[in-house]
């Protein structure tokens, strides 16, 4: 019966997943279907390597952090399978499924949930803080400004991402109203506390999330330059571009994986720079490439999950 279950389950995150991709196509179609973008493979391939990089070794800082928390050596190779293997289901409608099930496989790699939990709001929090600061660069340029506080207020004004916000602020609150969760929360403060005063993890991991947002923008800035001619002096603003795009979307709640909201604030930004057909399609295609990317590296922690399990 289980096996049966996780079988539909699976078919079920399968569609939803395939829906919310394919969605944005459907939308677009009439902007789209004129729309013809010549490819250079070398670029795109190298993008693809580069991306790979940066998701291989995303882990690294969440490691830093765990290690702290636990005072132990957890193995790269075993956060890294960890992660990747639950990653995947952050694209379920509420995001909270990739965490839950982040949670869930921890037991399994000898790792506490709660210092898991820790390292995971953590790792998140610096990688939005940083973020945040890199998306904020745009408004400082005089080509982009315009363009970002457009965006901004057509994608915050969208009624279902205010509502999203105000049912997340509601909910949480209900919860904090359970004794239970509430001794979570005060315990997951108190595990964090101590580490406050580390000043050279905090450096490491700054310094760890800092490469890896340069990482993540060179790739995108390939990306892009697969379809279109760029100068190379445009790394930082592609880079502030997808900053901008991703924090946004990690504000919808109610898509998953902020699909949908970041590929359109992605194209208003593109349009900076390409054809606002091309760059909306870019945009989508965007995303196909970044996931193309997390199914490969969930395969590859399948695989080594699986091969540990046997041995």
């Amino acid at each position: 019966m289980i096996p049966k279950i996780r079988q539909a389950l699976g078919f079920l995150i399968a569609g939803v997943l395939l829906w919310f991709l394919l969605k944005p196509f459907v939308e677009t179609h009439t902007d789209l279907k004129n729309s013809a973008l010549p490819v250079q493979w070398q670029w795109m391939a190298l993008s693809f390597g580069v991306l790979l990089l940066y998701r291989g070794f995303y882990t690294a800082p969440f490691t830093s952090l765990l290690n702290s928390i636990t005072k132990e050596k957890a193995s790269s190779l075993d956060t890294f399978t960890l992660f990747h293997l639950s990653n995947i289901t952050r694209y379920l409608p509420g995001r909270i499924w990739g965490v839950v099930r982040l949670l869930s496989l921890s037991p399994r790699f000898g790792l506490s949930k709660t210092a898991v939990g820790s390292s995971l709001t953590l790792h998140v929090g610096v990688e939005t803080v940083l973020g945040g600061l890199i998306a904020m660069s745009l408004f400082f340029s005089g080509r982009m400004r315009k363009t970002a506080t457009e965006g901004l207020e057509t994608f915050l004004g969208k009624p279902p991402l205010l509502l999203t916000l105000v049912g997340i602020g509601v909910f949480a609150g209900f919860l904090f109203c359970i004794p239970k969760l509430t001794a979570h929360a005060q315990q997951l403060l108190k595990t964090l506390t101590p580490l406050l005063t580390n000043w050279t993890l905090w450096v490491d991991v700054i310094t760890s999330h800092s490469l890896l947002w340069l990482c993540q923008g060179t790739a995108f800035f390939l990306f892009v330059r697969s379809f279109t001619y760029l100068q190379w002096t445009e790394v930082g603003t592609l880079t502030a571009c997808f900053a901008f795009a991703w924090i946004v979307g990690f504000l919808s709640f109610l898509t998953p994986g902020g699909l949908g909201i970041r590929e359109g604030l992605l194209g208003m930004l593109l349009a900076a720079h390409i054809p606002p057909a091309q760059a909306t399609l870019v945009a989508l295609l965007c995303r196909v490439w970044m996931l193309t990317v997390e199914i490969v590296l969930a395969g590859a922690a399948f695989l080594l999950h699986r091969h540990c399990r046997v041995k």
